[in-house]
């Protein structure tokens, strides 16, 4: 689309998009509180909301590689050097507001927000997720501040927001690609994408094409209601495409017993217990809470892989801790830690804007509404010299279990679709098998002989591996 200034926008391409948190999202605020190190970003009602600048960055991101929207047709416009002319977007996101009730009701005037205000109890104090930095010996990074926590919004909360496109009869295509871009697997939103946040699904799409040169279409444009509440009859339904850029590895386990992954408190009855959260429903009139189910966090899930994927790639190059060989200059760090070429190939890694990268491997949150909580294993620290109990060194914890015998956890592993070398992919498939043989434990008290599984590997819906045969 040369020339810009000679050519005239005759079309607008508009749609209303609902998605909804199928993992709890995670869009901070960079502010913090007493009690928790990172907040959500919330709006003037105190309800959880994404900004459109957010939506837009990533939506950008995951688009910046498709030529239609790049260079001197870009949708979301480009900087120029100085002395020539740039571009702005043509195409704008608003922010994405949250659903109050299953008729999709969004806070809009104090009026609602009154109606509404019960809501707020829910939303005033939002689960924390706690987290630790490990360092190249696998351990908490005491020096840098290694433990730390943020807020989550609930499972389950949808999100309403409009895309608009200003553009000819040739930008049909661009606007496709960016609807179905929403139903991506990797478009997803907020911080913590890669330890298992923000997975998103679209609810709800609604657009149309509003060709200006057309007197109806003028009119219905002139007359489109800009309120979220408003109920939009000229927008038609539209089903994203999803895209195959993905390889998607499946694991269906089967704990041997128990596991814990720890919520870093207790309650009444023991001293630590097993994270639990809530998730939010639309089957009322207004959106309330769920009922308390497991978790497993895919942070707790990654950093397990993550370590076993640095041992078996090790090997593949005979690299070992204990060696001394002037010859190989390998340090302890780029063996076990984060400077590992298969961790920070698969994983990401940090540092200025040169070295950054995201990581590759995706890994969700899984929820077990069947798990059962109620298992209590009380413990005592044993005093070496004297072979009674120290004082003071009683604790006890709780468990997870699953009821049925024949019940299974199922994990997806998504890992996208780039340049990988052999040996990397051949470690991340080695440790994954260590999990379903029973080798490689997940979660909490793993000394103690919890967090142990077996089960099926599955490979873009091929099986790769099975414990039992």
């Amino acid at each position: 689309m040369a020339n810009k200034e000679k050519v005239k926008m005759t079309h607008r391409y508009l749609a209303r998009v609902v998605l909804e948190a199928e993992t709890p999202l995670f869009v901070g605020s960079g502010e913090t509180s007493l009690l928790k190190d990172a907040l959500v970003q919330k709006d003037l009602h105190g309800f959880p909301m994404i900004q459109g600048t957010s939506l837009t960055g990533v939506l950008r991101h995951s688009l910046e590689d498709a030529k239609s929207i790049k260079g001197e047709d870009s949708l979301f416009g480009y900087q120029a050097p100085k002395g020539k002319k740039g571009l702005g977007s043509r195409l704008q996101i608003s922010s994405a507001y949250l659903l109050l009730d299953k008729n999709g009701t969004v806070a809009e005037g104090l009026e609602i927000a009154e109606k509404y205000k019960e809501l707020n109890k829910i939303f005033d104090d939002l689960p924390a997720r706690q987290h630790v930095r490990i360092n190249h010996q696998g351990v908490a990074d005491k020096e840098n501040n290694g433990l730390f926590d943020n807020e989550v919004v609930y499972k389950g909360c949808q999100f309403i927001f409009e895309i608009e496109l200003k553009g000819t009869d040739k930008d049909e295509a661009a606007w496709q690609e960016v609807l179905n871009e929403l139903a991506s697997p990797l478009f997803r939103i907020g911080q913590g994408t890669r330890n298992g946040y923000g997975k998103l699904k679209v609810a709800e799409c609604k657009q149309k094409v509003f060709k200006l040169k057309d007197e109806s279409d003028f009119d219905a444009y002139l007359n489109f209601n800009p309120s979220f509440n408003a109920k939009i009859e000229v927008l038609q339904d539209y089903k994203p495409k999803k895209s195959d850029d993905l390889t998607h590895y499946q694991l269906v386990l089967k704990p041997d017993d128990f596991f814990m992954f720890g919520a870093g408190y207790g309650d009444d009855e023991v001293d630590n217990v097993p994270l639990v959260e809530n998730t939010v429903a639309y089957n009322a009139d207004i959106l309330d809470l769920a009922n308390e189910v497991t978790i497993i966090p895919g942070a707790s899930i990654k950093g397990a892989i993550s370590h076993r994927t640095a041992f078996y790639y090790n090997r593949k190059l005979e690299r070992y801790a204990n060696e001394n060989d002037a010859d190989k200059k390998v340090e302890p760090a780029e063996i076990t830690g984060s400077n590992n070429k298969a961790v920070y190939s698969l994983f990401g890694e940090k540092g200025g804007e040169d070295n950054a990268q995201r990581g590759k491997v995706i890994i969700n949150d899984l929820y077990l509404p069947t798990a059962k909580n109620d298992k209590i294993f009380n413990h005592v620290a044993i005093d070496r010299f004297t072979g009674g109990a120290m004082d003071g060194a009683l604790f006890s914890e709780k468990v997870s279990y699953l009821e049925k015998a024949d019940e299974t956890i199922t994990l997806d592993v998504f890992v996208e679709k780039n340049q990988l070398d052999d040996e990397i992919i051949n470690a991340l498939e080695c440790a994954l098998e260590d999990i379903c043989k029973g080798l490689l434990p997940l979660g909490g008290m793993v000394t103690k002989g919890h967090g142990s599984f077996t089960g099926k590997l599955f490979k873009n819906e091929n099986e790769i591996f099975n414990y039992d045969n």
